[in-house]
């Protein structure tokens, strides 16, 4: 079985080298590395040349966002399974895509995932998933520790008219339509909670997710939202250091 890996990346100099290592270092060898650069100019494109022969396939040149990035490297892959590991983020162990394989191969699922080790600015914790039927309202596992179908994604691209949301886009379409999904008790990934642009685009991906689910002309919704707008707000008023220390006391 071949696992295409996908890397897309931006002007990401100090973070692209770990997560190439990350990948051109996993114990299964079966494995396609294709990264997609969106015509970085910060030196991003001497490391990938630097590994070149260790990476299948890439290329460095404008696109029209992470999403466009990433269904370039979709049209590319030929893998059985396809899994995307972003630049600043990298698998959890060696062996994770030989342990993620096992797994596969026991039951051929349509979307296989795990737990991922958020890594916070204050520290790292790693989490399971929420119950799939949660997807009704938000993504309840991190796209970056999943697996998908080649076949599955190839039929269905990332819609570009989203710039946080389109892989809850494409995993919310796929839940509906009863593809069979299987989560497995290994952690995956190792996700920059920092930087990641989800992460620093946390109303706006709220607001993409209820467009796609139809929640958003519902007032329980809109309710919600507000809180987390105001919640939001209230963040940015605290000092720093102490954001901080609440945030890690809250996740202990």
């Amino acid at each position: 079985m071949r696992i295409s890996v996908i890397t897309v990346c931006y002007n990401t100099v100090s973070t692209i080298e770990k997560t190439i290592l990350s990948v051109i270092n996993q114990s299964y060898k079966d494995l396609e590395y294709i990264i997609i650069d969106g015509n970085s100019k910060d030196g991003t494109v001497d490391i990938i040349k630097k590994y070149s022969e260790n990476i299948t396939h890439w290329i460095s040149e404008p696109d029209k966002g992470i999403y466009d990035a990433m269904n370039k490297g979709i049209a590319i892959a030929t893998g059985d399974y396809i899994c995307f590991m972003n630049a600043g983020d990298t698998f959890h162990s060696n062996s994770t895509i030989m342990d993620v394989v096992q797994c596969i191969n026991k039951n051929n699922p349509d979307i296989i995932y795990g737990d991922t080790n958020f890594i916070y600015e204050w520290g790292q914790k790693i989490q399971k998933p929420e119950p799939l039927i949660n997807l009704n309202n938000q993504m309840v596992f991190c796209h970056l520790s999943s697996l998908v179908k080649s076949q599955l994604i190839k039929q269905q691209l990332f819609d570009t008219k989203f710039k946080i949301s389109a892989d809850y886009n494409f995993l919310y379409q796929q839940y509906k339509a009863q593809k069979r999904f299987e989560y497995i008790p290994i952690c995956i990934t190792n996700f920059d909670n920092v930087c990641g642009i989800s992460a620093m685009n946390y109303l706006l991906a709220k607001k993409e997710n209820a467009f796609i689910n139809g929640n958003i002309h519902k007032l329980k919704w809109k309710l919600y939202y507000l809180q987390q707008k105001t919640f939001y707000i209230i963040k940015k008023l605290i000092p720093h250091p102490i954001l901080l220390q609440i945030q890690r006391l809250r996740r202990k």
